[in-house]
C-alpha cells in the first residue's frame, strides 16, 4: 500500500483481498494530509478484514442448510443442495473468500458444457441467493455472484396440449380419480403441489373460488396465498366429487386409503398415460398448467389477467411466453394504423 500523486491529487494504491490492484483518491493535494488519510485508511481496511470470519465452503454449506431446512420449501431445498454439490465438485472445497469471478465463470462454463445453459442459469440463481447469507453472516464483504452476469438462455415455448391431443390423452386415462386430477389441473392452472395439497375447506362452492394457501404441511411456490376462480365445468366436477366421496378425507385428491398423494407417483402415472396415448414425450403434468394458460390467451384473455390466474408475481414477464398466441388480437392492433387520406 503506497501513495502516489496523479495530477494534483494523491491516491492510495493497494491490493484487495482477491489479489487485485485498486486505487482510492485521498482528495488531498498536500502530502501531509494524504499521509494522514493513508493512516486512517490502513486502520479501516484492517478492521474490515478482522470483521470478516474465515470459513471454507463446505462449512458454510453445512451452516446454510441448517438454517434453510426451516425456511426453504422441500423442492427449493433440494435444488440448492444440488447446486452446492456441483459447485464443490467442480471448484473444490476452498476458503469462501477465495471464490471470485474467475471461479464462478469457470463453474458456469463447465455446467454449460456438461448439461446446458438452462442448468447453469438454475445453479447461478440458487448459489447467488445462498451467498447473500454469507454476506449477512459476515463471512464475505460482497456477494461475488453479483459481479457475474446471469447465464442467458434461449426462449423455449413450454409444451402444452392441443384440444385433440388432450382428448386423446383422456382416452388413455383409466382411473376416474386420476381423471379428476387431470381435469382440475387443466381447468384451474394449479401446480401439482397445489393440487395434491388442496383441501375441501379451501373450496368455496358458493363463491366459486379456490383458496391456494400456505399451511403447516404445504408452502406455495411464491409463498403467497391466492384466489383461483372456479369455472362452471370445474364447479360441477368438484361438486360431484364431493357428493360421491366414499369416506371423509381432508384433501380433495388422495389415494384409495385416504392418504395424501405423492408428487412423484402422480407425475409417473401421468407420463405412462402420455406414452399410452402415443403423444409427445415432452408433455408432462405441468403441461396442463401451460395448456390452461394457452387456452386463455387464445380466447383473447389479456396477459395481465392470465398472469394473475397463474399466480405469477411482480410482473407479466413469465406470462409473456404465451404472447405469440395472440395473432388475431395483434392483427387488430396493427390494423388501427391507416395512412390513407380520407
Amino acid at each position: 500500500m503506497f501513495l502516489s500523486k496523479i495530477g494534483e491529487v494523491y491516491y492510495i494504491f493497494f491490493v484487495n483481498e482477491t489479489g487485485k490492484r485498486r486505487k482510492v483518491s485521498t482528495k488531498c493535494r498536500k502530502k501531509s494530509e494524504a499521509l494522514a488519510f493513508l493512516l486512517q485508511f490502513q486502520v479501516g481496511e484492517h478492521q474490515k478484514k478482522q470483521n470478516v470470519k474465515r470459513i471454507v465452503l463446505s462449512d458454510f454449506v453445512k451452516q446454510y442448510f441448517e438454517y434453510a431446512s426451516s425456511v426453504l420449501t422441500k423442492k427449493t431445498y433440494t435444488t440448492y443442495q444440488t447446486a452446492f454439490r456441483e459447485f464443490l465438485r467442480v471448484e473444490g472445497d476452498k476458503p469462501l473468500q477465495l471464490i471470485g469471478i474467475r471461479e464462478i465463470e469457470h463453474f458456469l462454463s463447465i455446467k454449460k458444457a456438461e448439461a446446458s445453459a438452462w442448468s447453469a442459469r438454475k445453479y447461478y440463481i440458487s448459489l447467488a441467493s445462498a451467498f447473500e447469507k454469507a454476506v449477512q453472516w459476515s463471512f464475505l464483504e460482497h456477494n461475488p455472484f453479483r459481479k457475474v452476469a446471469k447465464p442467458k438462455v434461449s426462449e423455449i415455448m413450454p409444451a402444452y396440449f392441443s384440444e385433440s391431443e388432450f382428448r386423446l390423452f383422456l382416452s388413455a386415462v383409466r382411473d376416474s380419480n386420476f381423471r379428476d386430477i387431470v381435469l382440475t389441473a387443466i381447468l384451474s392452472g394449479l401446480r401439482l403441489g397445489e393440487l395434491i395439497s388442496l383441501r375441501w375447506s379451501d373450496v368455496d362452492f358458493n363463491a366459486k373460488v379456490i383458496l391456494v394457501r400456505n399451511t403447516d404441511s404445504f408452502t406455495t411456490k411464491t409463498r403467497r396465498n391466492r384466489i383461483v376462480p372456479i369455472s362452471e365445468e370445474l364447479w360441477r366436477l368438484l361438486k360431484e366429487r364431493k357428493q360421491n366421496v366414499r369416506f371423509e378425507c381432508e384433501t380433495v385428491f388422495h389415494d384409495q386409503k385416504g392418504n395424501k398423494l405423492k408428487e412423484g407417483t402422480v407425475s409417473q402415472k401421468f407420463k405412462r398415460c402420455v406414452r399410452r396415448a402415443g403423444l409427445n414425450d415432452n408433455l408432462h403434468l405441468h403441461s396442463l398448467r401451460h395448456s390452461f394458460a394457452t387456452a386463455l390467451v387464445k380466447a383473447g384473455v389479456p396477459l395481465y389477467s392470465v398472469s394473475k390466474l397463474l399466480g405469477h408475481t411482480s410482473s407479466v414477464q413469465t406470462t409473456e411466453l404465451y404472447a405469440h398466441l395472440q395473432p388475431e388480437q395483434l392483427h387488430d392492433e396493427v390494423n388501427k394504423i391507416n395512412l390513407e387520406s380520407n
